[in-house]
């Protein structure tokens, strides 16, 4: 059995994957160029990176391999508890996270573009971490706003939140993804 799609739908799939992507890219650059210079424990997977990385300092065990092994770990726990369909709509934030966040830690480099995206080497510390603080923010809201936008989810600690909503269905997955965020 031959299965067809219409024209909209296809461009309704695209869209979404698309706003999925963005969404995931702008999530990545708020995380590598904001947030994880600063060591801002604003929650999520990046807070769990930092917080480890700080506990377990061996120079391998950096930051964003740290984020690749744990947004795994979270794909494969929501695939076993949340399903395939959950899984499949987390794929792509789970390959791309990631790969963002170590493409986009590179930029901070001192030596890239004369230190334009190394907010942490700026004589005015107090307004860098400032700047830091909001603009990641931003970037972490409007990523997150754009993946949802798209169908998809960004994965990473919402697995926790969406496998504990599962079990306990009296809880809002907003409340409980706040929790797990504040608990980070």
């Amino acid at each position: 059995m031959k299965i067809k799609f219409s024209r909209s739908e296809i461009l309704t799939a695209l869209k979404n994957i698309i706003l999925v992507i963005a969404g995931t890219l702008i999530l990545s650059f708020g995380a590598a160029v904001f947030i994880i210079p600063f060591d801002l424990v604003t929650g999520g997977v990046s807070g769990i990176a930092i917080i480890l990385n700080k506990i377990i300092s061996v120079e391998f065990f950096t930051v964003d391999l740290i984020i690749t092994i744990a947004t795994w770990l979270l794909f494969f726990v929501g695939l076993i508890i949340l399903g395939r369909s959950f899984a499949l709509k987390t794929l792509i934030s789970t390959i791309l996270y990631p790969i963002g966040v170590s493409l986009f830690m590179k930029i901070t480099d001192p030596s890239f573009l004369n230190g334009f995206f190394c907010l942490q080497a700026s004589p005015h510390s107090e307004i860098s971490l400032i700047l830091a603080t909001t603009l990641g923010g931003v970037c972490v809201g409007a990523g997150c706003a754009v993946t949802f936008l798209g169908g998809g989810s960004t994965g990473g600690v919402d697995i926790i939140a969406f496998s504990i909503c599962k079990i306990f269905k009296r809880l809002k997955s907003s409340v409980v993804i706040f929790i797990v965020d504040a608990s980070i």
